[in-house]
């Protein structure tokens, strides 16, 4: 299964959580915070967790490297989806391409 067969996105209400730039930031992060789609990236983490089962952030970015997302905000959607109760632990771990140990996510 790719990132073209997921299945379609799950679709909750998130919350407000919207991309932010502080006012002394660089212009360029005001851009990226005006174009990172927060919610898309939680719904499609949640599809993806859904569709192919229990994984690490490392094959979550593997999964879903062609949905324009950077590894930076799969990682940091999934850990908005633990902190909402959505994901959590599996208790299993994976080793990484550098042999270190990866956490298994799962839905909750």
């Amino acid at each position: 299964m790719s990132i073209n067969t997921l299945p379609p996105m799950i679709h909750s209400t998130f919350g407000t959580d919207t991309p932010r730039a502080r006012r002394g930031d660089p212009v360029t992060s005001h851009e990226a915070a005006d174009h990172n789609d927060v919610e898309k990236s939680l719904g499609l983490v949640l599809s993806a967790l859904t569709a192919f089962g229990p994984s690490a952030d490392h094959e979550l970015v593997s999964l879903l490297g062609q949905s324009g997302f950077t590894p930076q905000r799969l990682r940091t959607a999934r850990a908005a989806l633990v902190e909402r109760g959505l994901v959590e632990e599996s208790g299993i771990h994976r080793l990484t391409s550098h042999n270190r140990r990866a956490i298994v996510w799962q839905v909750s």
